[in-house]
């Protein structure tokens, strides 16, 4: 159970480190839109079935809730339109 918490809260320290030192704007917008939904949808997993052992549930609460912030954000930032210019990736043409 450590391990696993271990592990969801590297790849959520993976997420804010990819995005501090800006290394995914250099990539494809599909390649850190994949990469960010991988690290967003593996922690909200894992933090939830550590939720649902009741293994620090504290912890696992907050490892939840900042998974759902990876996945609104990247949904945000990649998939819908601002101000009149047209999204990363769009979806629907």
């Amino acid at each position: 159970m450590k391990r696993l918490l271990g592990i969801c809260i590297s790849m959520q320290m993976t997420f804010v480190l990819l995005f501090i030192t800006g290394i995914t704007p250099k990539l494809n917008s599909y390649v850190g839109a994949t990469m960010y939904l991988i690290i967003g949808f593996a922690s909200l997993v894992i933090s939830l079935y550590l939720a649902g052992k009741k293994f620090l549930l504290g912890i696992s609460f907050i490892a939840f809730i900042f998974s759902l912030l990876i996945i609104c954000f990247t949904i945000f930032i990649y998939f819908l339109p601002e101000a009149g210019m047209p999204p990363e990736i769009p979806l629907f043409e």
